[in-house]
């Protein structure tokens, strides 16, 4: 019997090639889900490396044009500060003494009121300002002040003025002030000392540039919206680009997963025919025992049982590459009674369910229709039936269920087995996956049942989801969309 060795040993090679093969294929949904995550990926990492680049670069701007906002004011405050000390005095004269009396106007508490510096230089009927005074510094869009030392505003000379008073520690370099859409420089005065034998500087007074941020801001705005619409503008370049180029660089492994599946294809037919002449030779044998010698027998059966898995494997991979490769074949879809389907079902299971102590229940709506390929349907839940039977220890229980949604037929397989690892449940719809606990306790199968039942769902317009605790058993979920 030199040829039962040699039938196993090459029905094992067979079966392991093939199923190395196959469980490296992608179909074409996962491939296209694969693109997909590709070119987000690329598209995340360049929009990453866009926003960086716009902020710093907006950054920079930013922080350049604010710092000649503050250089603007700094030089419109030293140029002002020279003018104090004249100011001061010309103030003081017409505060003090008796012919400017009333010249300035007071408050209802009796406090004089600040005067702009051409009022100020009227005493001298001056009709424009003097020479000494900075030039321009008139404008709608910033102003200044002159306060003596115990910082009360005597003159001032702008249209645009903070509402707020003058700290009361001020820094002897200056002090930036921003409040709202203002943004002011303080620079106290000092008196120059005449000698180093002459005391420490003298505090004269404080001078307060002002200027208003709206046109900043309102260049920045500009400025980001350009921005803005630049990496609009290359993130829609980067798009068709990164499409172009995922597709491409993808080419050669489509073609690769083309070849694989045409492999499985030509591979699967051309191991019919020589399975189908072993199984009926090892049929004849085994209908004439007489001929075959004792100690034969237990081979012929592992023989017999090898080369049946072995066609269910192959046919589980013809079906499996027909709807990789083909559109769905709705010519044999129909309006079919799910509820008849799964009441056959569960018919036909009753007794091994029986024979191995489970209780097998049904739960079952009426009048539950879909559209849809009945042998295909009946295949996905004999898969998931009989795995739910499998793995259900003795005197466990699996029950089958039905119910309706606004748009969807939903079937529930639920049983009370050995249940599924939370971290093996990503995997369970993967070809020739099979739970280390459920290979360890029963063999047989290809692992391809949840994988078929996977792709019958989708193809119809559904999905299958899951539910499992372990050791407490799990719960199949299949959507199959309403006529």
């Amino acid at each position: 019997m030199n040829f039962c060795k040699w039938y196993k040993q090459i029905s094992k090679q067979i079966s392991k090639q093939i199923s190395k093969q196959i469980s490296k294929q992608i179909s074409n949904g996962q491939f296209s889900k694969l693109q997909t995550r590709l070119l987000l990926s690329y598209l995340l990492v360049i929009a990453t490396i866009l926003g960086a680049f716009s902020t710093a670069v907006y950054a920079l701007v930013a922080r350049d044009r604010n710092q000649q906002l503050n250089a603007s004011l700094r030089q419109i405050a030293a140029a002002s500060a020279s003018t104090l000390e004249i100011i001061e005095h010309e103030y003081e004269e017409l505060t003090t003494e008796e012919e400017y009396k009333g010249y300035i106007p007071r408050d209802a508490d009796g406090n004089f009121l600040p005067i702009s510096l051409s009022q100020l230089m009227d005493k001298y009927q001056a009709k424009s300002i003097p020479d000494f005074v900075p030039n321009p510094l008139i404008s709608t869009e910033q102003g200044v002040e002159w306060f003596d030392r115990k910082q009360e505003l005597m003159v001032r000379e702008g249209n645009f003025f903070p509402k707020n008073y003058l700290p009361k520690i001020v820094s002897p370099k200056g002090q930036i002030i921003e409040q709202g859409n203002i943004r002011s420089f303080i620079l106290p005065v000092y008196a120059a000392a005449k000698s180093e034998q002459s005391k420490p500087e003298q505090l004269l007074g404080y001078v307060r540039a002002t200027k208003s941020m709206d046109l900043l801001n309102a260049e920045l705005r500009r400025f980001q919206q350009g921005l803005m619409a630049g990496v609009a503008i290359v993130s829609g370049l980067v798009t068709v680009g990164g499409f172009w180029l995922v597709s491409e660089s993808l080419k050669p492994i489509l073609q690769s997963f083309e070849q694989l599946k045409q492999f499985t294809s030509d591979a699967s037919h051309e191991l019919r025919s020589p399975l189908t002449a072993i199984r009926a030779s090892i049929a004849v044998m085994q209908s004439h025992p007489e001929r075959v010698h004792p100690a034969d027998v237990d081979k012929l059966k592992a023989i017999a049982s090898a080369s049946a898995q072995m066609s269910q494997l192959v046919d589980d991979l013809l079906l499996l590459t027909r709807m990789d490769r083909q559109a769905p074949d709705r010519a044999a879809w129909r309006q079919i009674a799910l509820d008849e389907i799964l009441e056959d079902l569960v018919d036909l299971y009753s007794d091994r369910a029986e024979e191995a102590n489970l209780k097998l229940q049904s739960q079952l709506i009426p009048n539950l229709e879909v559209y849809a390929d009945a042998f295909q349907l009946c295949r996905l839940f004999t898969n998931l039936l009989a795995n739910a039977l499998q793995y259900t220890p003795s005197g466990g229980t699996v029950t089958v269920s039905s119910q309706r949604s606004r748009t969807h037929a939903l079937v529930r397989i639920e049983d009370t087995g050995i249940g599924i690892a939370p971290d093996q449940l990503p995997h369970i719809f993967d070809r020739f996956w099979r739970a280390d606990q459920a290979r360890s306790q029963h063999q047989g199968g290809s692992g391809l049942g949840l994988a078929i039942a996977k792709t019958i769902a989708q193809t119809h317009g559904g999905d299958i989801t899951v539910h499992s605790q372990l050791g407490q058993g799990s719960c199949f979920q299949v959507k199959i969309p309403l006529p």
